[in-house]
């Protein structure tokens, strides 16, 4: 177990790769450190990585930080109450809860200072949208929409200890899910053609878990590349890398 230094993830990753005289396949990275810029180069950080080599054994167990097809991936990415049966959560009143969470998050961004209206959807008895109408959109989004993710993130706890484990929440202000799901779409695509072009994994930043399964989705089918997460939330990056 080591820890390696770079300008970025990926050049940190490679540096350790070269010590160790090891491919990617063969080490489980952990992101210890975002790289930062700091302020005309006051608080400047580098990347650090720790590479971790694999036990050379061949087992069945399935490791998330090893390249895996795209099906396997995708199931690594959703919840982990995916795996809870359904039919435990028949009696559970999703309309009831629903207004719950509304209520909630409602007494959660007056104390945040917001003036907004809430809007919410029950799309079906698996999915809960709530839509935040507000003149403070960037406020809410929040840098790198680290903002309304916390937010979402706290609404999916919240629901989730009342009993609906199967059910997905999503926030969303001024279409910012759309906007950002078509952004995730064309990053995909540019990282699949630089790891492509380099011949070299290319590691993005972090990013939430439902964000990290719509890269994986946008190039499930692409025949050159493979997608894989590694890390520990919340600095859990996903790797594309070429065949």
């Amino acid at each position: 177990m080591s820890i390696y230094s770079g300008k970025t993830i990926q050049d940190a990753v490679q540096k350790g790769l070269a010590e160790l005289s090891l491919n990617q396949d063969q080490v489980e990275v952990n992101v210890i450190q975002q790289p930062r810029n700091g302020f005309f180069g006051i608080g400047r950080k580098p990347a650090q990585v720790e590479l971790t080599p694999k036990e050379s054994k061949t087992t069945n167990q399935t490791d998330h930080h090893t390249p895996a097809p795209a099906a396997a991936i995708k199931r690594a990415e959703t919840s982990s109450e995916d795996s809870s049966s359904e039919d435990d959560r028949e009696d559970v009143d999703l309309d009831k809860i629903a207004q719950d969470l509304a209520d909630y998050l409602n007494d959660v961004l007056e104390a945040m200072g917001f003036s907004f209206t809430l809007k919410l959807d029950i799309r079906n008895r698996h999915s809960i949208y709530i839509d935040m109408d507000t003149e403070q959109e960037s406020r809410l989004i929040g840098r790198h929409g680290r903002t309304i993710n916390a937010l979402q993130n706290l609404g999916q706890i919240y629901i989730n200890r009342a009993g609906a484990n199967n059910v997905d929440v999503e926030l969303d202000t001024a279409d910012y899910r759309h906007r950002r799901s078509e952004a995730l779409v064309q990053l995909a695509d540019k990282t699949a053609r630089n790891a492509i072009a380099n011949g070299k994994p290319v590691y993005l930043n972090p990013m939430p878990s439902f964000e990290r399964k719509q890269i994986h989705n946008a190039l499930a089918d692409n025949p050159h590349v493979v997608t894989y997460s590694t890390g520990k939330e919340p600095h859990r990056v996903i790797v594309v890398a070429p065949k």
